[in-house]
């Protein structure tokens, strides 16, 4: 007979009696075998090939054996970690539904014996009785298998160096009772009623069973635990051993890697929304920041103690204090599991898995991020709850760079809502610092000085006006950019609120980016600009436009700019070092110091010849004979062909089978960058003389665009009806209350919904620009776009007929639409698309 496990019982086994005497049962091949090795066996002992020592019995001597280049295969490769994926979940599910089966194979012998239909098992209470054995035993199993996880998991037995090394957890991971799925492993039956007999094995488990009912979803999983040191083991092995998670995780088919990435997102949610608030101390004095703190051992000089009554930061903190900390700061399991999010981010940018069919790949956001080598779209990362928590001192920490964890180091988990915020936050505080140096100059110079930057233009001279005034700004010291933006247009009254600073934006925009102008070059199967290398405009006209897109994030204002999107990943390619070196931005944005230009972006502004550059790749033939190509670029200059060579001596070097690759590269790369270099450094150079600070850099290329041009999806009249407001609509009969629910109750209101809702795609975006001074949705979607309906004159048509005359009016400093108490429909209608058609300009009443 073989040697036991060290791990097995002891308690010998009866000898069985001779075979005459047995009954033939299902179970008596069963007998002679203990519980645990009926249950799951020593997986300790047996499951050793999960941390790589199956060749832990081998002695010295057999490897000293062991000859050059007899070695065995390496465990893992750079593209896979070796694993079979279906055995391994065979494995777990036969553990998972272990016994449930046992009618199956019991008619099985039932079949195969005749002497088992003499006793059979009768009966529905011993069915309900085997039912609920089995149930607990299979139960019992589970919590083994966990408890031996949790085991292994406090003690690794090696650093996590090597990528073999942390092979292990990604084989943990699979385990289906981690994801919220496989919480449940059986049905409830009656057996929940009555209380499982606990053993030894249960106890050395840890799990109650009543921690599992305590409450539904992650909140109430009873396997945390697991999970935080399978994520704090990630997050701590080697680089090496990240480098190649990322490759593995790139690898993974679309079901496996969208469940790693809700598991983890699951878990950073239950870590936030199980942390209380702190409580603040109560010797805490409310002096709203006047007392300076002067406690400690340190305030012993006259300079330190100038120092504490001078800075807001050495304050005593009063209960409203807005520096506090978030609860986060110090939770290692956040870091850790944040820190395997972004393994599993840089994997989804590089996914080279295969996709399951249907589901929600099939949507516009997924089929964009497949274009751009993504699985799922960025937005699939965020995490929503965050929008209602403290950001801002989250954002501090960071900027700070202190030892703390901030969210603001993984912006992958912030939505453009929460980025927009601190965005606000950065750029609000910006203006407010350069007001009060503008105040206090005032007072110190007793010149009079504006707190804002205003800008006075003519519109018929609108691009040379913002020019001079921007220049002479950036010549004085780059300061006056920071202040709040102003417009005044020359022989206007209008004050500006918000609409005619928007208006300059958009007219200066189409002044700029038209085609005549002659700075830009589009391309009508794209629809899409990019930058006129043969343009005759100075470099000054590009910085003007790349201050400009750089003003209108700091400002709030939305453009109507149609750049290609490789043109925002190539502007934040270049952008300057960020002040804060631990960012860890690099990685997360999707962003590198060395911007490389693929056919895909080709194809973004020039459909056609990218199409025609993949043709040539494709091409089975002989490509010198065929294509009789040389390594030069033709390049039409208002109307004269010329040739560029794209390397050194390109003109004398044909393009073959052997260097079409080089070639397309090449080509690509001068189209896009060597050919426009002396356009884009202005243009760069603006955008960041106004956008400098570190909020821009928790945004990705495509969260930029969408900053700056908004979002072009079709109008939903539905939702922009669902959020608005509306004012001053009152009854006609005494005593002219107002009125609840004017959208329902008010015939001119609900015309104006149906006219907005009836109108084509195009007329619908002219209305849009006649109430809000723009034509796009802000980034955060048509709900965060609140249109107020406000009832002229005094609410309910008290002015007669003269009033019923009056045309619609719009105030797009506040996104305010005036309407009347019209006769009919139709009358609205005419009278509202004779407003939005017909009017330009501003006036103040």
């Amino acid at each position: 007979m073989a040697v036991r496990a060290r791990s097995e019982s002891n308690i010998p086994t009866p000898p069985p009696e001779p075979e005459a005497d047995q009954l033939l049962s299902p179970m008596n091949g069963l007998s002679g075998m203990d519980a645990k090795t009926l249950l799951i066996g020593d997986i300790g002992e047996n499951g050793s090939w999960w941390t790589g020592k199956s060749d832990r019995n081998r002695n010295d001597k057999d490897l000293k054996r062991k000859k050059v280049g007899e070695g065995s295969k390496k465990p893992v490769s750079s593209r896979s970690p070796n694993i079979n994926w279906a055995d391994l979940d065979a494995w777990y599910r036969l553990i998972h539904s272990a016994g449930t089966d046992w009618q199956k194979q019991a008619k099985l012998l039932k079949a195969d014996s005749v002497a088992y239909s003499t006793s059979p098992l009768e009966g529905q209470s011993n069915m309900q009785d085997i039912e609920e054995d089995l149930a607990d035993a299979r139960e019992h199993a589970v919590r083994t298998l966990l408890k031996t996880t949790e085991n292994l998991l406090k003690r690794p037995s090696r650093p996590l160096k090597e990528p073999e090394d942390s092979r292990f957890l990604l084989i943990m991971l699979a385990n289906p009772s981690l994801y919220p799925s496989g919480s449940s492993h059986r049905p409830p039956t009656s057996s929940d009623r009555r209380p499982l007999k606990r053993t030894a094995s249960d106890e050395l488990a840890g799990r109650r069973q009543d921690s599992a009912t305590k409450s539904s979803g992650r909140e109430g999983s009873q396997h945390n635990g697991l999970l935080k040191r399978i994520f704090g083991l990630v997050s701590c092995s080697s680089e090496n051993c990240h480098r190649y998670m990322v490759g593995w995780l790139a690898r993974f088919d679309e079901e496996h890697l969208v469940k790693l990435i809700d598991l983890v997102a699951s878990f950073v949610t239950y870590r936030i929304g199980r942390r209380p608030g702190r409580a603040r101390g109560k010797d805490t004095v409310n002096d709203g920041g006047l007392i300076p703190d002067l406690s400690g051992s340190t305030m012993n000089t006259s300079a330190q103690l100038h120092s504490a009554m001078g800075l807001s930061g050495c304050v005593k903190k009063g209960p409203d204090d807005t520096n506090a900390e978030p609860d986060w700061s110090n939770d290692w399991q956040i870091k850790a599991a944040a820190k395997v999010m972004s393994l599993l981010f840089a994997a989804n940018n590089i996914w080279q898995g295969s996709p399951r069919d249907g589901g929600h790949s099939s949507s516009i956001p997924h089929a964009k991020a497949r274009r751009s080598g993504q699985l799922l779209p960025t937005s699939s990362f965020y995490n929503t709850l965050l929008d209602y928590q403290d950001l801002i001192a989250d954002f501090k920490i960071w900027e700070t760079r202190r030892d703390k964890f901030a969210f603001c180091q993984y912006p992958l988990f912030l939505s453009m809502g929460a980025k927009i915020k601190i965005l606000e936050h950065d750029a609000r505080r910006q203006m407010e610092i350069k007001a009060r140096e503008a105040y206090f100059d005032q007072v110190i110079r007793q010149r009079a000085i504006d707190g804002h930057f205003t800008l006075r233009v003519r519109r018929e001279c609108m691009v040379d006006d913002s020019l001079r005034q921007i220049s002479a700004a950036v010549g004085a010291g780059q300061e006056e950019l920071k202040k709040g933006l102003r417009v005044q247009f020359s022989g206007e009254e209008g004050v500006d609120a918000g609409g005619p600073r928007k208006e300059w934006f958009l007219m200066l925009v189409r002044d700029i980016f038209d085609p005549n102008h002659g700075m830009f070059v589009y391309d009508e199967d794209s629809q899409t600009c990019y930058f006129n290398a043969n343009s005759f405009e100075t470099s000054d006209q590009y910085y003007l436009v790349g201050a400009l897109l750089g003003l209108a994030i700091y400002n709030s204002t939305i453009l109507d700019i149609s750049l290609p999107s490789f043109a925002f990943r190539k502007l934040l390619a270049a952008a300057p070092t960020s002040s804060n070196p631990s960012s860890n931005i690099t990685s997360l944005t999707g962003t590198k110091n060395q911007m490389t230009y693929t056919l895909s972006d080709l194809a973004e502004f020039r459909p056609s010849l990218a199409s025609g550059l993949q043709q040539l790749l494709d091409f089975d033939g002989d490509v010198e004979a065929t294509y009789c190509r040389d390594f030069v670029a033709p390049i039409d200059r208002y109307g004269s062909l010329t040739y560029v060579p794209l390397i050194s001596n390109g003109e004398n070097i044909p393009v073959t089978n052997s260097n079409r690759h080089d070639f397309v590269d090449a080509y690509v790369r001068y189209l896009l960058d060597t050919a426009v270099a002396r356009q884009f450094e202005p243009f760069k150079r603006g955008f960041f003389t106004v956008c400098a600070g570190n909020a821009l850099s928790l945004f990705r290329a495509e969260e930029i665009e969408l900053l700056i041009r908004g979002s072009d999806e079709s109008l939903d009249v539905d939702s922009l009806r669902a959020v608005a407001v509306y004012e001053n609509w009152r009854l006609p009969t005494p005593p002219h209350s107002l009125v609840v629910r004017p959208a329902e109750h008010v015939d001119v209101v609900r015309w104006f919904w149906e006219v907005f809702r009836s109108a084509t795609p195009e007329r619908q975006r002219m209305l849009l620009t006649f109430i809000t001074g723009t034509d796009r949705i802000p980034a955060v979607g048509a709900t965060s776009l609140v249109l107020r309906i406000m009832a002229g004159g005094d609410g309910w048509g008290g002015g007669g007929r003269e009033e019923r005359e009056r045309f619609p009016v719009a105030r797009t400093c506040f996104n305010m639409l005036v309407l009347w108490r019209y006769e009919s429909k139709e009358v609205l209608k005419g009278k509202l698309w004779r407003a939005v058609e017909e009017s330009e300009g501003f006036a103040l009443k």
